[in-house]
Formats: C-alpha cells, structure tokens, sequence
C-alpha cells in the first residue's frame, strides 16, 4: 500500500512531504505569544464490509481505545515509524494503559497541552476533543489502540499545524493502523507473544506483513481503505493581553544633541525638564550608552566646558580673590564627582510570585511583577517591562472541554 493519505483542505498545505507518517514542512514559526485552539475529530472505518478478515465481533468486538494526543515542540516524541517504541508506547499498545505517556504532562519535556478524546465503542464511529499549540509548540501527537489486536493502533506523528508563519485552518488525515513491534501475534485475538528484540513500528497494509494469518492481509487488492481519518480544524485564537520582553537590549545609536543646543540654560533646562544638577541627562535623554570612546570625548568636551561657565558666573565673586568658604568648597567637589560619573543602570528587585489562573477551566492567564529598586541615570539601561504573563490552564479542569461559546 502507498503511504498515508494526507488530504489537505485548503491550498496552504501544498507544500507538504510525506516522510512515513510524519508530515514535514518547510522551516517557519507562528508568534509565540499567540495561542490556537483545534478540534480534531477522529472518524474509524473498521466495519465488517471494509474488512471482513478474522472481524472480532465478541469478547471483545471491534473498538478503539481513547485517543491520546499531545501537542508540542521538535523535543518531544510521542511515536516514530521506523524506530523502536518506546515503553510508554508498548504498554498503551498491548494493553491500552497509559500510566508511563502521562509522565509527559504539560510544560515537561517539550510538550504543551495534554488531551484525551473518548473511546469510539464500535469498529466504525466517531470521536472528537479540543486541544491548543502556539508558536513554540505547533506539533501534534495522537494515537489510539485498536481493541482487540496484538500491538496495533493508529496515529499521528508530529503534525505540524503551523505552515510559513500562518496557522492552517484545516486539514484532513488519513491514516491505516499501525504495528507497534513489541508482540509478534498476527491476529486480533492473537495471544501475547512478545518481541525480543523489539521491531521499529511499522505500518500494516493489505500487503504487508505478507503472512497468510495476518488479520489486515488481503492479497487480491492493492490497498485497503483507511481504516480512520483525523479531521483538524482551527477553531479560535488567543493572544497575551501584555508581552514580556526579558531584557531591552542597550541602543545601538544615542541621540545627542549638538554643542550649540549646550551654550544657552534656558535652552538645556527646557530640553530636560531639570535643574544644574541633572546637565548630563540632557546629552542622553534616552536609552543608550556612547557608542565609541572618540565620540564620547567629543561630545563630553563642549558639556563640560559649558558646566565650567555656568559656575564661574554663578560663583563671580570667587574669581576676585575672595575666599570660598568650606560649604562652597564642598558643593563644587561634589559637583566634580558628578560630572566624573558615568552611566548607571536601572536596578530591579526579584520577581514576585505568579498569580493564580485568571480561569478555572480553560485558557487563562498568570501575571507576576517586579519593582524598581533604582532607576537609570546619565544614559544607563533603562527598567524593562515590570510585568510578566503567561498562559495557564489545562482540559483536566473542564471535563475535556476547554471553552463554553
């Protein structure tokens, strides 16, 4: 048989490449800070008519197990064809647990929203759940057990939902189950004969494994219909209500005014809004810090020129050869130091702890903040944002319903 039917809806997933049962794209990334929310609904064609071979019909009949889904990042791995299974996968896959899968919850090892859709209770029916990716983790993961069978199931493997920056808007799968190469029974009913070593999971097609006993082997045909179709489908955005940025990087240019915009007070007072003592917040108003030691000099030369005059006049009488006295004496070393000084970065106190979920059930928000313990001067990094958000929330707290609309 040919490899899984992959039928997308609409133009935008063109670009596909079929690689075994995963679904590559090329290279690109939705926002981070935007969330989407997707219905997957699973439609299973096991019926009598389609494949008639060995059908279980008791103890137990045709059915399906849940469908365990996850979405996640390039980390995380929930099957790959061609490999072994994994632990987790071997026991989901013989005897429908999932106790090992769950220790991937969500925000561990790569993996975003955690889900689960209803068992389908018969060999053709349907399914469906809600589950939601952003622009770090667009990938999604689903499986689910053929009941009754040795080590089969059908899945997904990494589907990524995100194509050249823009999220699709939906896409139909199908797919033909799957081997899971930890038993080696051939037939629905088979009794457990385990696999040692393991074999990389592989899919079953009306040709292979070529083995008279084998419960899906129909030698006259070709291919088999899929035995089940995923339908994903966008259902809404979400976008933070504030984006954090951790750090702003220092400016790469710094605005400066001219020496001519120096010579007059009035003219530096009006441009900063304060006094003498803040003459050197004038030249770096903004975020920066001087770009070269040769500008810096230069502009610096002119401002302090400027400072010098501005207290010759204020202290004429000085220059006659009167006395300064000792308040004056230390006021103008004071004000030496100051012009010495070079810039001083904002200080920020640790951030508190995260607030509790805007919402019970559903997706919410988590806010934590911060203070400023000192604030920048002479063009020192100014304070970043105070305030940080970040999504919460999880289908386990609604009963696998993530929005009322």
């Amino acid at each position: 048989m040919s490899l899984p039917r992959y039928l997308p809806s609409l133009a935008l997933l063109g670009l596909c490449l079929c690689v075994g049962a995963r679904v590559v794209y090329p290279s690109s990334t939705c926002e981070p800070n935007k969330m989407t929310v997707y219905k997957v609904m699973v439609e299973t064609a096991w019926s009598r008519e389609v494949f008639p071979k060995q059908y279980p019909e008791w103890r137990p009949p045709a059915q399906w197990s849940k469908v365990v889904g996850r979405s996640h990042n390039s980390s995380f791995k929930l099957f790959r064809m061609g490999e072994a299974a994994s632990e987790g996968l071997k026991q989901f896959a013989e005897q429908g647990q999932t106790e090992v899968l769950d220790a991937h919850s969500q925000g561990e090892g790569g993996v975003f929203d955690e889900f689960n859709a209803p068992p389908v209770p018969e060999g053709a029916g349907e399914t469906q759940t809600e589950f939601f990716v952003d622009g770090n983790h667009s990938r999604v993961s689903l499986i689910s057990r053929v009941v009754p069978s040795p080590d089969w199931f059908i899945g997904i493997d990494s589907f990524d939902l995100c194509v050249e920056g823009k999220w699709v808007e939906s896409v139909v799968l199908e797919v033909d189950p799957l081997d899971a190469g930890t038993d080696n029974g051939f037939t629905f009913t088979s009794p457990n004969w385990p696999t040692i070593p393991k074999k990389p999971v592989s899919r079953i097609t009306a040709q292979s494994p070529d083995h008279p006993a084998n419960s899906f082997y129909y030698p006259d045909v070709q291919e088999h219909p899929p035995i089940a179709t995923f339908h994903i489908v966008k259902v809404k955005e979400y976008e933070l209500s504030q984006v954090f940025s951790p750090s702003l990087p220092r400016s790469s240019t710094t605005r400066r005014y001219s020496p001519q915009d120096l010579q007059d007070d009035n003219t530096t007072k009006g441009r900063t809004g304060e006094g003498d003592n803040d003459v050197n917040n004038s030249i770096l108003p903004e975020t920066g810090e001087p770009s070269s030691s040769s500008s810096s000099s230069s502009t610096k030369q002119p401002l302090l020129n400027t400072v010098v005059n501005k207290y010759r006049k204020k202290f004429k009488k000085n220059r006659t050869g009167r006395k300064m006295g000792p308040g004056r004496k230390s006021h103008c070393k004071k004000m030496a130091r100051r012009r010495n000084r070079g810039p001083r970065d904002c200080l920020l106190s640790e951030w508190a702890e995260w607030s509790s979920c805007s919402k019970t059930c559903g997706i919410g928000e988590q806010i934590r903040t911060r203070t400023v313990l000192r604030h920048s001067r002479r063009g020192g990094r100014p304070c970043p944002s105070l305030q940080e958000t970040k999504w919460c929330g999880s289908s386990r707290d609604c009963d696998h319903k993530y929005f009322d609309w």
